[in-house]
């Protein structure tokens, strides 16, 4: 098939994309296979710290700056306060009492910290021991620091001097002391820190918008015999220096003769940060507008011609003969409710469950249920397990809904004066990023317009043409990393997976997607489906947060949207768990 013939037939797919029905409803039920709290018991109840299997990171090799390594002058460095040994992880708790924001006209934003400093009233504790071995008295500067290697730019022997992209990691520092150490003795030092919003102080007003990002982290410290360093400054620059740089430069470059005796270091196998393990237990504050906000009202123009008058018809049961020449054409027009509902979001033990209503006479709905969640990150691996509801029916044919698992961009920005293609942005004159499981109905195209018995999954990235380096240009086709990848449109970079069985949405699936700064790669079911990198897209480098939605599409053709039938049965769709690492 030519670009040209298969960009025309993925329009075609995108209009009538709106047409995905349900088979039967979902009926809400416990599932046997959803995943479990398995971690029961709190090793360290105050800072809600788990101890992982010794061996829990046996075939997960982590990227990491240095190796675990002490001193002469310093040494038994524990983070954690624990042996360094230990295998902790650590999931935030949405509570509450950790509210950044407290007026009911703002959003709530959380205080995503390790530890929850508004639940523990505390910092956490590093400890390490300082030895004087000198028959002199001796003072030393100690600072612990920390770095997220799980969604970094390299620090370690592979280094590049000369570039800045490690300013872009995640880290930060505890507050330098000092001590004085006798002669022939030793001290330990106990170093307090938190792994919180704004390390490096980048949004001083708003420190909300960089909460702790999820995954694992390198600590090291440092015990220097004069505080003249750029390292142990007290208002040192985050923004301008990455302290595990600074210190890999040394080692590289000067074999280690600044740092390497008054240093040590622990490995990212010591503490890893869930951001969110959602298994709708009560254990995260559930109640609404909290942790998940239904959306209500907010909605896109349904189409460019559309007038909000729909066929009369309620039915699932209809081919494309009755739709295009029988009585389908010939029903008289009504108007119908329209566009995301909060009554139509439920959340209870079982999870989130999104509803596209029914209709009766005299009570016509085209509405159904959208989500989002409040805080949102930057980088990590999301997984969803859900059930959404059933995009066909036994004729083969679709009601019009679609399912969107976005991450949608959380503040936006005016488009930047050096953007290459400022004049592509969406209709409010901004550029969102987005990263996109879409789920749309099949069809296959003919003279006649014949709706098939499958739907699929679009992989996508939005971006707007924002990389000046983007190979990938409007109306191409590239394979890219082993997949074709496309742009079929000036907005995003697409994956477009194969079809999927006509029992899909009879079964519980897991949706993940792994966002690192240079790429994003998707999976279903746990296996590999798509893999986008910065050839294709500009990899979004913004907070994101997570959207889920099962619309009446908005973006189809008169024809196509109003012709449709009204839902006969309500179609559910079931989020059962969350967890983003």
């Amino acid at each position: 098939m030519s670009p040209f013939i298969k960009t025309c037939f993925l329009f075609f797919v995108i209009t009538i994309a709106a047409l995905a029905g349900c088979k039967r409803d979902v009926k809400i039920a416990l599932d046997p296979d959803k995943p479990r709290n398995w971690l029961t018991d709190y090793f360290d109840k105050k800072y809600l710290l788990y101890k992982l299997d010794d061996n829990f990171y046996k075939d997960q090799p982590l990227h990491h700056s240095f190796e675990n390594i002490s001193s002469d002058f310093i040494s038994d460095f524990k983070p954690l306060g624990y042996d360094p040994n230990f295998n902790l992880e650590y999931r935030h708790v949405y509570s509450k009492e950790c509210d950044f924001h407290i007026l009911d006209t703002t959003l709530k934003y959380a205080e995503v910290y390790f530890p929850n400093t508004c639940l523990t009233k505390d910092s956490a504790r590093g400890e390490v021991t300082i030895t004087n071995s000198s028959p002199q008295p001796k003072t030393f500067y100690v600072r612990l620091f920390y770095q997220n290697t799980t969604y970094w730019n390299r620090t370690d022997d592979e280094f590049e001097f000369y570039n800045n992209q490690s300013l872009n990691n995640y880290y930060g520092v505890s507050e330098m002391q000092q001590v004085t150490v006798p002669a022939k003795e030793k001290a330990i030092v106990k170093l307090a820190y938190t792994i919180g919003m704004d390390p490096k102080r980048e949004n001083p007003r708003k420190e909300w918008k960089d909460p702790a990002r999820p995954g694992n982290y390198e600590f090291m410290v440092l015990a220097l015999p004069e505080k003249n360093n750029v390292l142990m400054n007290d208002t040192i620059d985050l923004k301008n220096i990455n302290p595990f740089a600074e210190v890999k430069k040394d080692e590289l470059k000067n074999n280690g003769r600044l740092y390497a005796q008054h240093f040590a270091y622990v490995s990212p196998k010591h503490f890893k940060f869930i951001f969110l393990e959602e298994f709708f237990d009560g254990t995260n504050a559930l109640d609404k507008n909290h942790l998940y906000v239904p959306l209500n009202g907010w909605q896109k123009k349904l189409c460019d011609t559309c007038t909000n008058w729909y066929r009369s018809a309620i039915t699932e049961n209809w081919n494309t003969e009755e739709f295009f020449n029988g009585y389908l054409s010939k029903a008289y027009f009504v108007k119908a409710n329209y566009g995301q509902r909060e009554s139509n979001y439920t959340i209870d033990s079982n999870g989130i469950t999104l509803t596209s209503p029914k209709s009766t006479r005299g009570n016509y709905n085209k509405t159904w249920g959208e989500v989002v969640m409040q805080p949102s990150f930057k980088y990590g691996h999301l997984t969803v397990r859900a059930k959404f509801s059933d995009m066909l029916n036994k004729q083969g044919t679709p009601n019009g809904q679609v399912h969107n698992l976005w991450l949608y961009q959380r503040f936006l920005e005016p488009v930047s004066a050096e953007d290459p293609y400022p004049d592509i942005v969406d209709g409010s004159g901004i550029k969102p990023y987005e990263i996109d499981f879409e789920i749309w109905s099949a069809s296959s195209y003919n003279e006649n317009t014949v709706w098939n018995r499958n739907a699929f999954i679009n992989y996508s990235i939005v971006d707007y043409m924002r990389g000046p380096w983007v190979k990938l240009k409007p109306g191409e086709i590239k394979n890219i990393g082993n997949y074709d990848v496309e742009r079929f449109n000036k907005r995003q970079a697409n994956v477009i997976g194969s079809e999927m069985d006509e029992h899909f949405f009879e079964s519980w699936h897991t949706y993940d997607l792994y966002w690192y700064p240079d790429s994003v790669r998707f999976l279903l079911d746990g296996e590999e489906k798509a893999i986008i990198n910065t050839d294709a897209a500009r990899i979004p480098d913004k907070q994101m947060f997570l959207w889920i939605g099962t619309p009446m599409y908005q973006d189809g053709t008169y024809y196509t949207q109003s012709f449709v039938p009204f839902l006969k049965q309500d179609k559910k769709s079931i989020i059962d768990y969350i967890r983003i690492e």
